[in-house]
């Protein structure tokens, strides 16, 4: 790779540095989803010294603090955000002294005194048997309103297909397909997180058809899967942890989290006990990190661990 394009296009010199040479500390290559948030880590680094007249021949110590304290203001405490940013710039920079482009690293100090957090927060989710009661109250009855019917489908669609709050929200009625063998839902990109077709759990199909056809059929101004009004509003966030709580309430289950992540992690988690891999999981949430995939994994090896 020419020298000069690290210093006129730095974004597709990382790109390529990262498909064709980095390695991880195994040596071995990084996996296409890692390749993807590394990149998107490192356009956000780049943005922030760009901002500032600097680049990635630069940088000092003290862009890289300025960098945290402004990443501070979008990661909760505890997390691992800020350590992955600190190694992926010390990576670069090793890279980049390799080259001759830089003399020194200035994150390799700063690295040094930084540790991994061992007290990241263990996910929130249902067991076993509280999921199959939750997955019970996912069906439809002839009885059931209109409201009722909306409020039960999106708690089974949180629980059946792993979609975040937000992905939800911007779901269209010819994202829900309801006519192949079988049924899936196309989740579009939304900030960090990928675009991806994912199939839907069986216990949920009945009842996201039923809704499906009595959407279809309401004449409104816009074409939101998810409707709050007649006007063709969609949901709003507080709305849709209503809707989770009134299900696990018909269920007689609480939380201490109840929200539609608790039902997003317990989809990763019935999928994981399933047999399918970090990376399946990871794939079908729309994460390009196998993180939330060996959290929720190490779960139900401590399950494992107390049963023994």
């Amino acid at each position: 790779m020419q020298i000069n394009l690290w210093l006129s296009d730095p974004e597709n010199a990382y790109g390529q540095w990262q498909r064709a040479e980095a390695t991880g500390a195994d040596r071995r290559a990084f996996a296409d989803q890692s390749v993807v948030q590394h990149c998107s880590m490192f356009s956000r680094f780049n943005d922030y010294l760009s901002a500032r007249r600097q680049c990635v021949a630069t940088f000092g110590a003290d862009h890289i603090s300025g960098f945290f304290e402004e990443l501070a203001h979008d990661c909760q405490p505890g997390t691992t955000t800020r350590f992955r940013y600190l190694k992926l710039i010390d990576r670069l920079a090793r890279h980049l002294v390799a080259l001759e482009l830089r003399k020194e690293n200035p994150a390799a100090s700063l690295l040094a005194r930084e540790n991994w957090p061992v007290d990241e927060p263990t996910p929130i989710y249902l067991s076993v048997e509280d999921d199959k009661r939750l997955q019970a109250v996912c069906r439809t009855t002839t009885d059931s309103s209109a409201k009722e019917l909306r409020n039960t489908a999106i708690v089974a669609l949180f629980l059946g297909c792993g979609v975040t709050a937000a992905e939800l929200s911007l779901l269209r009625v010819a994202d829900l397909d309801m006519e192949d063998k079988r049924p899936s839902v196309l989740v579009e990109k939304h900030g960090p997180r990928l675009a991806r077709r994912v199939p839907i759990d069986s216990f949920a199909i009945d009842i996201l058809r039923a809704y499906h056809e009595a959407r279809t059929v309401i004449i409104c101004p816009t074409d939101w899967l998810f409707v709050a009004t007649a006007g063709g509003k969609p949901m709003k966030p507080d709305t849709l942890v209503k809707c989770v709580r009134t299900a696990l309430k018909a269920a007689r289950l609480s939380a201490a989290d109840e929200s539609p992540r608790l039902l997003r992690n317990t989809y990763g988690r019935r999928h994981l006990a399933a047999g399918k891999t970090n990376e399946q999981v990871s794939n079908l949430l729309g994460l390009s990190s196998h993180r939330t995939a060996t959290r929720l994994r190490f779960t139900l090896d401590a399950a494992v661990d107390v049963a023994g």
